[in-house]
């Protein structure tokens, strides 16, 4: 594959926040390949962790038009769905990367997100810790579960959650204020 060192290239800056920059990349490899298949999955999980989901649709819905067991292209698909409000298909396309993976974390960290949306509480925590159990490494599901915890009124549990995400160089840096300022309240008392 001629793009793939570009394509891995790219990865590497999404997985660094640089979005602008991966979707150059990759827009001057699909110029090129209109149909390199991880250049588009990739270009719309850019696209979709950059906010501009309309474009992540466009992108995951003609790669999903030739690859439909990608479970990572179905979790991008709903978590562009989940930004743009439309809870109905961004289930649907969760539940399908579900099914092509149950031990991805993250999916299941986004379906928590989208019962606690939807006002399914019980299935959110249940799922969230499904999740956390799975990748306890995973600094977003961290965080999430720090904050499940400290809303449940389990502070005990929450804050050395907190007192590791506060030291994370690579969450973004309003969670990792966030991480701190609770980190802060839970250690004088404030429940």
């Amino acid at each position: 594959m001629e793009f793939q060192h570009q394509i891995q290239e790219s990865e590497t800056l999404i997985r660094t926040g640089e979005y602008e920059e991966a979707i150059r990349a990759l827009t001057k490899v699909l110029a090129e390949e209109p149909d390199n298949l991880p250049a588009l999955l990739t270009i719309g999980v850019a696209y979709t962790e950059s906010g501009r989901n309309e474009e992540a649709l466009r992108a995951l819905r003609f790669y999903l038009n030739y690859e439909r067991e990608n479970d990572l292209a179905w979790e991008a698909l709903g978590c562009a769905y989940l930004r743009l409000d439309k809870r109905a298909e961004a289930e649907e396309a969760l539940e399908t990367a579900r099914e092509l993976n149950p031990a991805n974390a993250a999916v299941l960290r986004n379906l928590s997100i989208l019962m606690g949306r939807t006002g399914r509480n019980q299935d959110a925590y249940r799922l969230l810790r499904e999740s956390f159990e799975l990748d306890s490494e995973d600094y977003l599901t961290m965080y999430a579960m720090a904050c499940a915890y400290r809303q449940t009124g389990k502070p005990d549990k929450a804050q050395p959650l907190f007192e590791t995400l506060r030291r994370v160089p690579e969450l973004p840096p309003d969670l990792r204020e966030d991480s701190a300022i609770q980190y802060i309240e839970l250690s004088i008392g404030w429940n």
